[in-house]
């Protein structure tokens, strides 16, 4: 909803561009004032700019200029197929299980459900292109994920390495959008400004590092669920601030998608917690302290 307010004042790829480089330039300035060594893995964040930042939310933006804010929400909820399906091809620990796939069709059944008034595309000569990049674009961020599973992102410091990937996704999106936008068009409203600067810090720099840190414990599987969980928050924040009816369709779609979630995690998840906690245990019995690697300095916490 937020981006979709954004979008009415400044071009896509300049909005998602700025909220990205002033993620970046907060998340390090706080490291820098904690004297945080800024040195990290550079190819992961890499990675990071590129799929999760640049391209996932390049994508984002530009399909939600053509279609509505809850169609997005559905059509990005096929994360966790993707995810699924790189997981099992680059992670060893993440096997596909047809009780994963039939979980995740029915939580996106109950998500289709929950939104079905938003399915229709409308009458914007791009609505099936701005469909077509949205659907596309969870490619990215399960590319992000999976990444930080394979490079041991636990070792990192969560907000040194989103911040310089955040900053490079910025600048890429502000050289995409040089290419093909006019910065003319950017209206400095309280909309725009505000939009950019709730993003930048609710909906980039808190939760992205929140994610990696995560990811310590949990499957790059479980962390894309949170795809199909968000749109039910807006949902709640709607019916809470704005005093809009929830539905019995709203809720019937809700309680699909936690049934789907339910079959498709399984026993799973108590298994790899435990699993993590075991092999993360610090030396002298304090959990959640990833072990350094020879030369390495550990980093506690986010």
């Amino acid at each position: 909803m937020a981006i979709k307010i954004g979008l009415e004042d400044a071009p896509a790829l300049l909005g998602a561009g700025v909220r990205f480089a002033l993620a970046g330039v907060l998340l390090l300035a706080f490291a820098a004032a904690g004297r945080r060594p800024l040195r990290t893995d550079w190819v992961l964040a890499g990675l990071l700019a590129v799929f999760p930042f640049a391209i996932t939310y390049g994508l984002v933006y530009w399909g939600e200029q053509h279609i509505p804010s809850g169609l997005t929400a559905v059509l990005f909820g096929i994360l966790p197929l993707y995810t699924a399906l790189l997981g099992a091809l680059l992670l060893h620990d993440e096997p596909l299980r047809a009780r994963l796939l039939a979980g995740v069709a029915i939580a996106i059944g109950g998500l289709a459900l929950a939104f079905s008034e938003s399915l229709d595309l409308g009458s914007d000569d791009l609505a099936a292109a701005g469909a077509l990049a949205v659907v596309i674009s969870p490619l990215g961020a399960s590319i992000g994920n999976i990444s930080t599973k394979r490079r041991e992102g636990g070792r990192l410091d969560a907000v040194v390495v989103n911040g310089w990937g955040m900053l490079a996704g910025g600048l890429l999106l502000l050289a995409a959008s040089a290419l093909s936008e006019s910065w003319g068009e950017f209206a400095w409203s309280a909309e725009s400004v505000g939009s950019i600067a709730y993003l930048a810090v609710i909906g980039s720099a808190v939760p992205f590092v929140g994610l990696m840190v995560l990811l310590r414990h949990l499957s790059a599987q479980t962390i894309s669920y949170i795809a199909l969980l968000i749109p039910f928050g807006a949902l709640g924040l709607g019916a809470l601030i704005e005093s809009e009816p929830l539905t019995a369709q709203a809720v019937l779609g809700a309680a699909l998608v936690g049934a789907g979630l339910l079959v498709a995690q399984g026993r799973r998840e108590s298994s790899e917690s435990a699993a993590a906690d075991h092999r993360e245990e610090a030396p002298h019995g304090a959990p959640g302290l990833a072990a350094p690697a020879a030369g390495e300095r550990a980093v506690a916490g986010p």
